[in-house]
C-alpha cells in the first residue's frame, strides 16, 4: 500500500499556461463546486497513462507505484490542494490515505454545473489479499415444537432433601423430645431423645429419619386437591438405647440443623445418583410444591414435587419437560393459552410415592414456578 502523503516524485507531468498548449488539450480549471478558481486555464502535459477527454467526460488513470492522491489531484485538476475536497465529495474513496498500484481512478474535470470528481472503479490493484470463502453446510429446516434439554446426562449425585407427607401423616413414629446439646440446634454426634408412639417397635441399631416442617397443607395449583405437609429431611439418626418410654438416638448424618420438636419417621434416600435422559412417554402433570419456601427463585438442583406417582406408572429415573405458554416479559400473572408450549426446563424423578413423586430440577433456562406443567411429550 502507498501512503498519500505528498512527496517529490520523478517525471511528474507539468502544468502550463494555455498559450503554450494545443487548444484541444486545454481544460478549464474549476473550483470543486463548479466555479472557476481564478479564470486561468491550464493544460495537462505528459503522462502516457492518461486517457484525455473533453471537459465533463470521464477519464481513467491507473495508479502507479509512488503515486499519491496529492499528485493525482495536481495532474488532473490543476491544484494538489484539491485532494481533501475531492475525497469529501466522493464516498467511494473510503480511506484517502491509502491507494494501491493498479487501482483505476475515474475522474471528471468539472463544469459550471458539476464539481470535479475522483472515484475508484474497484478494478485492479490491492495488496494481493483475497478473503477466503467461509465454509458452510446447508441443512434442512427443523420444524416442530420448541424443544430443548434433550441431551443425556451421565449419572450424578442429586440432593433430594424434601419430603411430601401423606395427608394423614401416619408415616411418622413420633418426634424429637429433647437433646444433649446446649444450643438450639442439634447436629451430628449429638444425642437426641425421642418420644414415639410404640417404643417396643425399636431396637438398638435401628435407623430413623428426622424431618423439619417447611409448609403445611399443600394444595394442587389447578384443582385445589389437598396433599400433606412439606418437610425438609434434616438428618438420619441411629437408635442406641431404650429406657422405659424414651428412645435415645445419635445423629449420624446431618443434612441441616435438627430442632427439638422435629418429626421422626422412616429414613428416605437423600443423596441420589441418577442419569438424566430425554423425556419419553405420554404422562403429564404439574409441579405442586417445592421444598424451600424461603428462596425467591427455583432452579437447577432444587427438589420439587409433582402430582404423579406409582399409580400413574412413574418410576425413579423418569424425566419430564417443564413447559409454559407465556411471554415472560408481559405474562406475569397467568399463561396465554393461545401460545404454543415452550420447554423451559427438565426434571428427573428421584423418589416415588403412591400418588406423588419427588423430583430434582436438572435443567432450567429461567425461574421455575410452583404450578408449572410437566410433560413427557410435546406435539
Amino acid at each position: 500500500m502507498l501512503s498519500l502523503i505528498p512527496y517529490l516524485a520523478a517525471a511528474l507531468p507539468t502544468v502550463a499556461h494555455a498559450q503554450d498548449a494545443n487548444p484541444v488539450e486545454i481544460a478549464e480549471r474549476m473550483d470543486v463546486f463548479g466555479t472557476p478558481a481564478d479564470g486561468t486555464t491550464y493544460v495537462i502535459q505528459g503522462g502516457d497513462n492518461l486517457g484525455m477527454g473533453t471537459v465533463g467526460t470521464p477519464d481513467v488513470y491507473t495508479v502507479q507505484p509512488g503515486d499519491t492522491l496529492w499528485e493525482i489531484a495536481s495532474r488532473f485538476l490543476g491544484d494538489a490542494a484539491y485532494w481533501p475536497r475531492l475525497w469529501s465529495i466522493n464516498e467511494h474513496i473510503t480511506n484517502p490515505h491509502w491507494i494501491y498500484p493498479g487501482n483505476r481512478i475515474v475522474f471528471r474535470m468539472g463544469t459550471l454545473l458539476e464539481p470535479p470528481s475522483l472515484t475508484l472503479d474497484g478494478t485492479g490493484g490491492g495488496d494481493g489479499y483475497v478473503a477466503p470463502t467461509a465454509p458452510y453446510t446447508t441443512v434442512a429446516a427443523t420444524c416442530g415444537p420448541d424443544l430443548r434439554f434433550l441431551n443425556r446426562k451421565l449419572a450424578r449425585s442429586y440432593t433430594a432433601d424434601g419430603y411430601l407427607a401423606s395427608r394423614e401423616g401416619d408415616e411418622f413414629y413420633g418426634k424429637v423430645r429433647k437433646g444433649r446439646s446446649e444450643g438450639s440446634f442439634l447436629a451430628e454426634r449429638d444425642r437426641i431423645y425421642l418420644k414415639v408412639d410404640d417404643p417396643d417397635a425399636f431396637e438398638c441399631g435401628d435407623m430413623v429419619g428426622v424431618y423439619h416442617l417447611e409448609r403445611k397443607r399443600v394444595k394442587h395449583p389447578t384443582d385445589r386437591g389437598r396433599y400433606g405437609d412439606v418437610y425438609r429431611v434434616a438428618a438420619e439418626a441411629r437408635v442406641v438405647h431404650r429406657e422405659d418410654e424414651t428412645i435415645t438416638a445419635v445423629v449420624v448424618n446431618s443434612f441441616s440443623e435438627v430442632e427439638r420438636g422435629d418429626r421422626i419417621g422412616p429414613p428416605v434416600p437423600v443423596n441420589v445418583q441418577v442419569e438424566v435422559t430425554r423425556p419419553d412417554g405420554e404422562d403429564a402433570g404439574h409441579i405442586i410444591a417445592r421444598t424451600y419456601n424461603d428462596r425467591f427463585t427455583m432452579g437447577p438442583g432444587e427438589p420439587v414435587f409433582i402430582d404423579r406417582g406409582r399409580a400413574d406408572g412413574v418410576r425413579v429415573g423418569h424425566s419430564y419437560f417443564i413447559v409454559e405458554r407465556r411471554d415472560p416479559s408481559v405474562d406475569f400473572a397467568k399463561e396465554d393459552k393461545t401460545l404454543p408450549e415452550s420447554v423451559i426446563g427438565r426434571i428427573v424423578i428421584v423418589r416415588v410415592d403412591e400418588t406423588t413423586s419427588t423430583a430434582v430440577i436438572a435443567d432450567a433456562d429461567r425461574d421455575i414456578l410452583v404450578g408449572s406443567r410437566v410433560t413427557q411429550k410435546l406435539e
